[in-house]
C-alpha cells in the first residue's frame, strides 16, 4: 500500500474499538488496508461488499434513493461497509470518477457515530486515489 493512502485510512485507527480497514474497489478487489489484528480483511471484504451491492439494489427498487452504507451488527464485531460513486448510476464505474468501497471492522464495544461520521470523511479523501 502506498504511503499517500496510509494516511487517510489512519485516521480511523484511533477510533476506540478499531479493528481494521480495507479500501476496496467496485469489484471488491483490497488495494490498501490496516488492521490491528489478524483478522481475514479480504474474506470479510467480500462479502460485505456483496450485501452492500445487494442494499444498495434493494434501496433502488425501494424508491428511496440509492444506499451509500451498510451496518452488520454482530455478537462480536460491528462491519460497516461505504461506498462512494461519483456516477449517477450505482451499478456503473466511470474513467475520471471516483468508484470506491470501504469496509470498517470494530470492536462490540465503540463509538458507532463517530465511526461512521470519520468513515465518510475518509472515503472522501480515498476518492482521488481512486478516480
Amino acid at each position: 500500500m502506498s504511503s499517500e493512502m496510509e494516511k487517510p485510512l489512519a485516521k480511523l485507527k484511533d477510533i476506540d474499538g478499531f479493528v481494521a480497514v480495507g479500501a476496496f474497489t467496485s469489484q471488491g478487489e483490497m488495494v490498501a488496508s490496516l488492521s490491528t489484528s489478524s483478522t481475514k480483511l479480504e474474506e470479510i471484504g467480500a462479502l460485505a461488499n456483496d450485501v452492500l451491492l445487494k442494499a444498495q439494489k434493494a434501496t433502488d427498487i425501494m424508491g428511496v434513493g440509492r444506499g451509500q452504507m451498510v451496518h452488520i451488527e454482530a455478537p462480536k464485531a460491528h462491519v460497516l461497509a461505504r461506498c462512494l460513486n461519483e456516477e449517477t448510476d450505482f451499478s456503473t464505474s466511470t474513467t475520471g470518477r471516483a468508484h470506491v468501497h470501504m469496509i470498517l471492522v470494530l470492536e462490540q464495544e465503540t463509538n458507532l457515530g463517530l465511526a461512521k461520521m470519520r468513515l465518510s470523511s475518509v472515503i472522501q479523501e480515498m476518492a482521488p486515489f481512486f478516480r
